[in-house]
């Protein structure tokens, strides 16, 4: 039974970091976070934190990982699919992202994030096929300049959601994604 309860305390531990930190992002650069004013405001102490991170950098990078990981997740469930549903994968990626503002304002307003780039490769297609099914009316030489236009509009896209603070939903920001895409897509070179 003791081993449940801590790993429950465990995990409110952590979570508690990760939201500290979070929100601490959104006022400061991750370099100008220190271990010290991450426990004070969270009231734990540090030997507490570095018994589950090494140092900050790591607490970030384990946040990344984790939205990485949900990302896969949502995608890699579409990928099994024969045909590419652009509206259905942005509303559960638009669904993600708004259901986690805080953590994606943190993670694009650092300048240490790898984020993005993983997530531009996590998505590439790997076999000519799964290129033939992202981009099916284009040409396979160009499939390279589709993927860059593409994964680059959609990035910024986010970002000036976040930037005019989500006025619209998930469900707007998917239609109107699906929307460029899909007449992208229909009239590739």
């Amino acid at each position: 039974m003791e081993p449940a309860k801590s790993d429950r305390r465990i995990r409110k531990t952590q979570t508690l970091f990760r939201k500290t930190l979070t929100r601490l992002l959104l006022e400061k650069d991750l370099k100008d976070i220190s271990v010290s004013s991450l426990t004070q405001i969270a009231d734990v102490n540090r030997g507490t934190f570095y018994l589950h991170y090494k140092d900050i950098y790591d607490l970030f990078e384990q946040i990344e990982s984790e939205a990485l990981a949900d990302f896969a997740r949502i995608i890699t469930e579409y990928r099994r699919r024969d045909v590419m549903a652009w509206q259905d994968i942005m509303l559960d990626l638009f669904k993600y992202i708004e259901g986690n503002a805080d953590i994606f304002m943190a993670i694009l307003k650092t300048k240490e994030s790898t984020f993005l780039s993983k997530v531009i490769e996590m998505n590439r297609p790997k076999s000519p096929n799964e290129w033939r099914q992202m981009f099916p009316t284009g040409t396979e030489k160009y499939y390279e300049y589709y993927y860059a236009f593409f994964t680059s509009g959609c990035i910024e896209m986010v970002r000036s959601w976040f930037i005019k603070g989500m006025p619209e939903s998930a469900e707007q920001m998917a239609a109107l994604a699906e929307k460029l895409m899909t007449n992208c897509v229909r009239d590739l070179p």
